[in-house]
């Protein structure tokens, strides 16, 4: 690395050439890494050598430079040294910086982490189970990648969610079961819980049971299938999934049921959480998701998130489509999203609408798929 070191001018030299001598001699005295390089420049008093140019040869001569540096050269140089030779495999190339800057107790745990684990590469613990000094839930979340880079993967370009997975699947980690909020709305089918009206369930479970539903309403908000207090025949409500839909199409009496009725929040999130049921072939009905219930209800709307995408997603209806490019219309002109929550409509005015919405039959499917995929 050749540092210039900008000489004095012609002007400062025949102005001022104490002040250039001085600014040579500071230059002279200098002890740090590299050496100098000089050149010759003409005084009133004749030619003299001039420092030109600071020659660093090494990286670590760079690091002496600043003492704040080279310590980070050294703890980075001890930590890269001590990790290629206890983890051979390690695939760490992308991931210097992040391990340098490491608090001391996190990269002590981070070691202690990859040694435990590389020792027992299929233990069948839950995560919370690994029995590793210092290591506690949130911090192994955190620090995942590097973990997983340790022991000789490359997750640098994958979401939280996929290194999650990885982790789990690489650790041969047990993983706790997808817990299903439900919420019974007939006596005859809580009766085979013991009357209970609302518990979660894991999704073994509920393809186990013996009576099953032949209506489905699927909600955003555990507030709503609180709120729903009187028995409809058949009736099964799902929740708790926020808007991954996975969950509800591993659930077998989901895939026979009659008849599948989603209401959500009126926003664009619920919209593409709607096309991603459908793209599952599950030929899920939306009520109170229009136009006429955003305008009836403007004033209860609040401010949302944005749009994840630019264009409607491509499993709704014409209706449904009028509406996300509506609130796409809407961000698009004010900066932010717009957000209609289910819980807050006025529930005497609704659940008028959301009742029949349960009972009603030959409904018009256009635009649904015709087939489960």
């Amino acid at each position: 690395m050749r540092i210039p070191l900008r000489p004095p001018g012609s002007d400062e030299r025949s102005g001022s050439p104490a002040q250039c001598q001085e600014w040579a001699a500071k230059w002279t005295a200098y002890i740090g890494p590299g050496y100098l390089e000089h050149t010759d420049l003409t005084f009133s008093t004749g030619i003299h050598p001039m420092p030109k140019t600071l020659v660093l040869e090494r990286p670590g001569d760079v690091a002496r430079v600043h003492a704040d540096d080279l310590e980070t050269w050294l703890r980075c140089g001890k930590r890269l040294a001590e990790l290629q030779k206890s983890f051979p495999r390690a695939n760490f190339h992308s991931h210097v910086r992040a391990i340098t800057q490491l608090a001391a107790d996190d990269y002590a745990c981070l070691h202690r982490a990859v040694t435990w684990l590389t020792v027992n590469p299929s233990s069948g613990l839950f995560l919370r189970q690994l029995p590793i000094e210092g290591v506690h839930t949130k911090w192994l979340a955190a620090y995942s990648t590097l973990v997983l880079a340790l022991l000789g993967d490359d997750v640098a370009e994958q979401s939280p969610d996929a290194r999650e997975r990885s982790l789990h699947e690489r650790l041969g980690l047990r993983t706790i079961p997808e817990l299903v909020q439900v919420t019974l709305l007939d006596p005859a089918l809580r009766a085979q819980f013991a009357g209970m009206r609302t518990f979660a369930a894991t999704i073994d479970d509920l393809n186990r049971w013996r009576e099953q539903p032949s209506q489905v309403l699927i909600l955003n908000n555990r507030e709503t299938a609180f709120a729903i207090t009187n028995n409809h025949k058949r009736t099964a409500v799902l929740y708790g999934h926020d808007f991954h839909a996975g969950p509800y199409a591993r659930i077998n009496w989901v895939w026979t049921a009659e008849r599948i009725v989603y209401w959500g929040d009126i926003d664009t999130a619920s919209l593409q959480f709607v096309s991603d049921l459908r793209a599952l072939g599950i030929p899920v009905r939306t009520v109170l998701t229009d136009t006429g219930t955003l305008h009836r209800y403007r004033r209860l709307a609040v401010e949302g998130e944005l749009p994840r995408r630019n264009t409607a997603p491509p499993h709704i209806t014409d209706a449904e489509r009028e509406l996300y490019e509506r609130l796409a219309a809407y961000s698009a002109e004010h900066g932010t999203g717009l957000l209609l929550e289910q819980e807050r409509l006025p529930w005497q005015e609704v659940y008028p609408t959301l009742t029949s919405s349960l009972v009603c039959r030959g409904d018009d499917v256009s635009g649904l798929p015709a087939s489960r995929l």
